[in-house]
């Protein structure tokens, strides 16, 4: 790692702290003037969750399109979570211009990640984006400082003391209400996170109502593209080939197979809490409506006939898609039982028999 690779690193912590100041302030001045939005209700949330590049993000982008049901967060609203900055770009009609900024630089690298994953500003975002930017406490971060102790740091979410969770928890929730507040009254609140099961256990002991999505890959697809998009988003932020660092891409595949064991011991406690729905990556980019109209019959919301004819452009558009990328090709070994795992899902089959309703 070369010295000019540190110093973009150090530059970015030191604008942190010099924006930290202003941030308090713009915190607290939500928690003055716009108080009310405590008394949001996030009843039965919907959780969106897998492994990295097996759908989630267009999963959570199609689900949001239809406004009449649920509200997402956006890149922006998770990153600078106040309701007084909201205001202010509003007034002054910036908002668009803000949310129309590339989370990707402007190089050849950024154009690249940006084909492997499309992410503005005013994108709708899983809320891995807070963590990483305002907790520092993601698999996310890891990306932004490919160290090992890192990783190691951000993947280790229960040994967090009960005051660190209770503050990580009370900041996300007052986040999420901020939005429900601001736009999102009288709708489900819709999110997803493919990088830490933990995290989600977290959040399900806040929010224990919640409906959860699992949308499953084979190792065979993901795990390539994962190595794909690790590679060139580390690349991407500060210049740093995580490649040439020692040990990087052994700890980060450890890490990704000790999350897909994981997954499948959080999906079996949530089967029998009958809180599950299942689908494949397969069903939902080949057949989007039917793929939804599961969904929402297993949680229980109509689908509206607007929203289902916009599902039937959607298919048309993804059965044109051309990613604009090859994903390098890369070894399962180790991946085995998340592969049985997935089969079974697939088969319609999973390792505990849930309720037909919630069997996708």
């Amino acid at each position: 790692m070369t010295l000019n690779q540190k110093r973009g690193m150090a530059w970015h912590l030191c604008k942190e702290l010099i924006y930290a100041p202003f941030f308090t302030v713009l915190w607290y001045l939500d928690e003055i003037l716009f108080s009310r939005f405590t008394q949001q209700k996030l009843a039965r949330p919907v959780f969106i969750m897998s492994q990295p590049r097996s759908g989630t993000t267009f999963l959570l982008r199609t689900l949001s399109l239809d406004a009449n049901t649920f509200f997402s967060l956006t890149h922006l609203e998770w990153r600078f979570p106040f309701i007084t900055l909201w205001k202010i770009l509003d007034i002054l009609g910036l908002r668009k211009c803000a949310e129309g900024i590339s989370y990707w630089p402007k190089t050849e690298l950024g154009r690249l990640a940006a084909k492997i994953h499309e992410h503005q500003l005013g994108s709708v975002e899983e809320h891995g984006i807070f963590f990483e930017e305002r907790m520092y406490h993601h698999y996310f971060t890891f990306r932004r400082f490919p160290f090992i102790g890192v990783l190691k740091r951000v993947m280790e979410v229960q040994t967090l003391s009960v005051r660190e969770k209770r503050k990580l928890l009370r900041t996300f929730k007052k986040t999420v209400q901020k939005t429900a507040y601001y736009r999102g009254v009288g709708r489900t609140w819709l999110t997803k996170e493919n990088e830490s099961v933990d995290l989600y256990k977290l959040l399900h002991d806040e929010f224990n109502d919640a409906n959860f999505v699992a949308i499953v890959r084979p190792p065979e697809g993901f795990v390539s593209s994962y190595v794909t998009m690790s590679n060139i988003c580390t690349k991407a932020k500060h210049g740093v080939d995580p490649r040439r660092i020692a040990d990087w891409d052994k700890e980060n595949m450890e890490f990704r197979k000790e999350e897909c064991l994981k997954l499948i011991g959080f999906c079996g406690e949530l089967e029998r809490g009958n809180a599950i729905t299942y689908l494949t990556f397969e069903q939902f980019t080949t057949e989007i409506q039917n793929t939804v109209e599961r969904i929402y019959a297993a949680i229980g919301v109509p689908l509206s006939s607007d929203y289902a004819r916009l599902l039937a452009d959607m298919q048309a558009e993804q059965d044109r898609r051309d990613s604009g990328y090859v994903n390098a090709s890369r070894s399962i070994e180790g991946f085995e039982a998340f592969g049985a795992f997935v089969a079974r899902i697939g088969a319609g089959a999973p390792e505990h028999g849930l309720a037909t309703q919630h069997n996708l």
